[in-house]
């Protein structure tokens, strides 16, 4: 192998370790992970660290005090097989069949550098593409509870879902999502609201929802409520520890586990109303 190939052999070394990694990796941790894999010297580590910070593969983050290598999403990123989010103002245009969303960067919770969005992405497209339900259905409908960014929603519709609702609490969420629909187009066709889940009314085709594992147990009897036969829920915000039990407390008797996928130490899940 000559020099060039070390060189990028190396730097997918890093990227492979930053995106195995559970927690954000300080530049001293990702080197002797790297290390064990190449036996890199720092130099060559901090180099190649460099070149992917530049070309905007990685980037550094801060908190308490310390610095962190993390993966950066200030450029397109693929979070599922045709699912692409694309930064607002940057022009893409992908590959032929990909779905694009336009996001703005925000504070909102649901920008895709979490495992929990892109899961939650993952599920959706697994409704739409592998069950072949709700696309061009004119009547169909999802909730976004705990809407964040408006990401989930905004798929949703932009895959063929007519209408949609968003909730969340957060006054700057509710701001950011309906920005975020805009600029997809789709401001008509989605409602925003803070409304409670326990005071929605109707039935919805899809209900998403991003939240923990004792929120969606504590939303079982909402989500009979507010679905019919063959609705479906799309579920992240789970630990992988806790799939397997929240599986089997919706599968007992209205719903039917579908798909479930599982990143780093987390899990997406999809159940069918039966």
């Amino acid at each position: 192998m000559n020099r060039k190939e070390e060189a990028v052999r190396l730097k997918e070394q890093i990227l492979e370790a930053v995106s195995d990694s559970l927690e954000p990796l300080p530049f001293g941790k990702l080197g002797n992970i790297v290390r064990e894999r190449s036996g890199a010297e720092r130099k060559e580590l901090k180099k190649a660290v460099d070149d992917l910070i530049a070309a905007g593969e990685l980037t550094y983050t801060y908190r308490h005090g310390s610095s962190f290598i993390e993966k950066s999403f200030a450029k397109p990123v693929r979070v599922s097989e045709r699912i692409v989010l694309v930064p607002y103002g940057m022009r893409f245009s992908g590959d032929p069949g990909d779905m694009l969303i336009k996001m703005r960067h925000g504070i909102s919770f649901g920008s895709g550098d979490h495992p929990t969005t892109r899961l939650a992405l993952r599920g959706i497209e697994q409704v739409f593409y592998e069950t072949g339900k709700f696309i061009n259905e004119r009547n169909s409908s999802v909730l976004d509870i705990g809407t964040g960014s408006g990401v989930l929603a905004i798929a949703c519709l932009l895959l063929g879902v007519k209408r949609a609702i968003g909730i969340d609490t957060d006054s700057c969420a509710r701001k950011e999502s309906r920005e975020n629909a805009e600029i997809n187009g789709l401001g008509n066709r989605i409602e925003i609201s803070d409304m409670p889940v326990e005071k929605i009314k109707g039935e919805f085709s899809i209900l998403t929802a991003n939240l923990r594992y004792p929120t969606l147990i504590n939303l079982y009897p909402v989500m009979i409520k507010l679905t019919g036969k063959d609705s479906m829920l799309v579920f992240s915000g789970i630990k992988v520890s806790e799939a397997d039990e929240l599986s089997k407390f919706y599968s007992k008797e209205h719903f039917r586990c579908l798909w479930v996928e599982k990143e780093k130490d987390w899990a997406g899940i999809v159940f069918k109303r039966i």
